[in-house]
């Protein structure tokens, strides 16, 4: 601890906390302005409803009418994902098994 004061003077430490206060307040002081302009961008800016009107107003004009479409819609598999593509993948195998099968029927046939 000795050699660290005699290092070191107590304006020298006085003045090297002072530094790290000023850096400290600037940083904060960034950081609350880059999270308040995140905030920002990521807070939804309440024009929906004037989005949503102007779509269906274009939407109108080239005569595609949504509302009663979407009714109309399939409604999603209660399937769980990929069990159509591995039924539709198990057809195509056991398809060209047989194929397979066919073929070598007939080179014996012949």
């Amino acid at each position: 601890m000795h050699n660290m004061n005699e290092s070191l003077s107590p304006q020298q430490v006085g003045q090297i906390m002072q530094d790290f206060s000023k850096e400290s307040a600037k940083m904060d002081m960034s950081e609350e302005m880059i999270n308040d302009t995140l905030d920002d961008i990521l807070t939804e800016s309440g024009d929906e409803g004037e989005e949503d009107a102007v779509m269906n107003r274009i939407l109108d004009e080239i005569g595609i009418e949504i509302k009663g479409q979407i009714s109309k819609a399939p409604a999603p598999s209660k399937a769980r994902l990929g069990e159509a593509a591995k039924a539709k993948q198990k057809q195509s195998v056991d398809e060209e098994a047989d194929e397979i099968e066919k073929q070598l029927a007939r080179l014996r046939a012949d």
